[in-house]
């Protein structure tokens, strides 16, 4: 199962799905600015980010893998899309700051639910 109601993120372990987001920000991006998608636990640790370009409608997909949940537990998480304007990386490629974050909204919920029957 996946599905988005509101801003609420609902999910099975293990199954897939794609959300569009579009910035909801009037700031204009240019083309090393980056969306910076994270999902964190209860304890507030990122179990899942990815940074992405913005095409030319400041609209993004994230994708959902199998992999992406197979080994996360059934439960509350919470979500969220920063807006990193000229990144900084680290050695390893990771995004660590930027000259400016942009946070439009509050974190929101994500449901993990345990697969039922056969997967």
């Amino acid at each position: 199962m996946f599905g988005v109601d509101g801003y609420t993120i609902t999910l099975s372990r293990g199954d897939t799905g794609a959300i569009k987001f579009t910035a909801d920000t009037t700031h204009t991006f240019e083309s090393d600015d980056r969306a910076l998608f994270s999902i964190k636990n209860a304890l507030g640790e990122i179990v899942k980010q990815q940074a992405f370009e913005l095409d030319e409608n400041k609209s993004f997909i994230v994708s959902f893998y199998n992999s992406d949940t197979d080994n996360l537990s059934a439960g509350s998480y919470s979500w969220d899309v920063r807006y990193i304007i000229h990144p900084y990386y680290d050695s390893a490629g990771k995004i660590i700051d930027g000259d400016q974050v942009i946070t439009p909204r509050q974190p929101m919920e994500m449901q993990l639910l345990q697969v039922v029957g056969e997967v």
